[in-house]
């Protein structure tokens, strides 16, 4: 079920979303999760630069399991180590 007041627009310029609800703010967490764990694993670019890279981890999920796998992840405040 879509957000009541929440747009999306595709266009050659880019994805633009305007407005505010349960989903937008959904996909803002899961993009600095993201880029989060992107500089756990080295990369120092600032977060807007590893939110937009964020994107196409999250449209490739095995870029997304690549991301993941054998490297040191903190989930929800634990650290996961591969072993």
């Amino acid at each position: 079920m879509a957000d009541p007041g929440v747009a999306v627009r595709v266009d050659e310029a880019g994805v633009h979303i305007t407005g505010t609800g349960p989903g937008v703010e959904r996909f803002v967490a899961l993009l600095r999760d993201e880029a989060a764990k992107l500089a756990a694993l080295g990369d120092a670019s600032p977060l807007e630069e590893r939110m937009a890279r964020a994107l196409g981890v999250v449209a490739d999920r095995q870029a997304a399991l690549d991301l993941s796998a054998g490297s040191q992840v903190t989930w929800c405040g634990w650290t996961r180590t591969e072993g």
